[in-house]
């Protein structure tokens, strides 16, 4: 349990700090500005979240015994304990960002929605009946619940595909005939 916890806590730090740092550098004061720094946001989380989760996978894998094999389901384990300690620390960090460090960002969050409705040539009419539900999945809980559900879903899908290339294979028994090669 120490290697996800470690590896979830680095992955949730990675993603934290780079929200802090847009936020710091002014990129978080304007929808226009939230728009156009989302991919760093997204490049970031993706890149830790596989390279934490193949970390762990890999301290995970050395502690095991040499004589048994690592199976696919122990690295995929591995992963989705990972995920769900980064879902859940992120969570934590979501709140208090959306809370106390930008409360203004969620209405950012909101007019940024609001313009890309526009952009599909939605009527007044049809966002004014969309602003309640768009209102209140911007609530800070609300945020922080989607970002454990996400978070595991996404961390559960990065972790079956790191954990094709991180176990173990199964040993290969060789007999006599297998070790001789054929005749020419």
């Amino acid at each position: 349990m120490k290697t996800p916890l470690l590896y979830g806590c680095l992955m949730t730090l990675a993603t934290a700090l780079t929200t802090f740092a847009l936020f710091f550098a002014g990129y978080h004061e304007s929808p226009e500005k939230v728009q156009a720094t989302q991919w760093v946001g997204t490049v970031v989380g993706i890149v830790a979240g596989v390279v934490f989760t193949w970390l762990a996978m890999r301290e995970r894998r050395a502690e095991y015994p040499a004589d048994k094999t690592w199976s696919y389901g122990s690295a995929l384990g591995t992963g989705v304990l990972t995920a769900v300690v980064a879902a859940v620390t992120g969570a934590i960090v979501t709140y208090v960002y959306f809370s106390f460090i930008n409360p203004a960002m969620a209405d950012h969050i909101y007019q940024l929605q609001v313009m890309k409705m526009q952009a599909k040539g939605m009527s007044d009419d049809q966002i004014q009946r969309a602003a309640p539900m768009m209102k209140m999945f911007m609530s800070p809980g609300v945020m922080c619940a989607m970002q454990i559900v996400f978070g595991i879903v996404a961390g559960t899908v990065v972790s079956l595909i790191v954990a094709i290339f991180v176990r173990q294979p199964l040993p290969r028994f060789e007999t006599a005939e297998m070790a001789t090669p054929p005749p020419v």
